[in-house]
């Protein structure tokens, strides 16, 4: 008896620790800027255009993508499990504020686009740093 629950209980620490290793990985967002910047993630790869992604000012001018100069900030990293290609584009703050979507996006006035794997993520130690 003593041996069967012995094993039950190596069975459910197994089960335990492979089914909930990855369960809080997040990704983080640093901003190394001199300025704030705001960030935008796309999934439609290998479709490139800014166009798949909206990040627009709500009430106040405030945007849950901003991230101030010097600031992180955390994303789930189940968002890959959306899709297996994250494209992750900045933005300059002043643009984003002063300039309407429609013209950030048809010009592209973007700082940097990145784009990751969840492999690209483990090499990076699940941190994306700008600049």
């Amino acid at each position: 008896m003593l041996k069967k629950v012995t094993l039950l209980m190596v069975i459910i620490t197994l089960c335990s620790y492979s089914c909930h290793r990855d369960e809080h990985r997040y990704i983080y967002v640093i901003n190394n800027y001199d300025k704030a910047i705001y960030y935008g993630i796309s999934f439609s790869y290998p479709d490139t255009s800014i166009l798949t992604i909206q990040v627009v000012p709500g009430d106040n001018g405030n945007i849950s993508h901003k991230i101030k100069s010097g600031e992180q900030k955390t994303i789930m990293a189940e968002v890959f499990s959306l899709k297996p290609t994250m494209q992750f584009f900045i933005f300059d703050a002043d643009v984003i504020e002063s300039t309407p979507w429609d013209s950030i996006a048809v010009h592209s006035m973007l700082l940097k686009r990145f784009q990751y794997t969840v492999s690209d993520m483990e090499k990076c130690n699940w941190t994306i740093t700008y600049p």
